[in-house]
């Protein structure tokens, strides 16, 4: 019996800390992450232009290798 006393209190003192450290400040938060940041049609359009615009410009390179080979 006395040889349980070590660890049965060695974990409840991390289920304590556990508790102090991590599960009441995200209950009094309302949760552990932040809410993602709001989409608006005009950050999509923005997004798409510039992914479109770094395609355009990823196939202007591969196309000056392939050149660049061809020699």
């Amino acid at each position: 019996m006395t040889t349980l006393w070590l660890p049965l209190t060695v974990t409840a003192l991390a289920v304590a800390l556990t508790y102090v450290c991590c599960i009441r400040p995200m209950r009094k938060q309302g949760g552990y992450c932040p809410a993602p940041p709001q989409r608006t049609s005009h950050s999509v359009d923005e997004e798409i232009r510039l992914k479109r615009e770094e395609l355009r410009l990823l196939r202007e390179r591969a196309a000056m290798q392939a050149r660049r080979r061809e020699r």
